[in-house]
């Protein structure tokens, strides 16, 4: 597998968690504001939830803009395309 693969893949994994974890926190969202009794708890529980959440999709947004220019990037960009992914698919050991 080549570097560029291997890169791919873990951008991938990066971004399927933070898919995943938007998805918790629209159900979270969902449970909280169906047990609330009030409007200010919901509209506070809403207003947390979907700061949190939009975070989260932004991340991914930004994880698949990365991983559509790695994947349409060239051999000899990995290096450069490597340091700019640091946040999606972590620190690389392969130095």
């Amino acid at each position: 597998m080549s570097l560029k693969d291997e890169l791919i893949k873990k951008a991938e994994t990066q971004l399927e968690e933070w898919e995943k974890q938007a998805d918790s926190l629209k159900a979270k969202a969902k449970a909280k504001e169906a047990e609330a009794e009030n409007e200010k708890a919901s509209a506070d529980i809403q207003q947390s939830t979907s700061d949190a959440l939009r975070s989260v999709e932004n991340k991914i947004s930004d994880g698949r803009k990365k991983l559509d220019e790695l994947k349409q990037s060239g051999e000899d960009n990995i290096d450069s395309l490597r340091e700019r992914l640091s946040d999606l698919i972590g620190p690389d050991n392969k130095g």
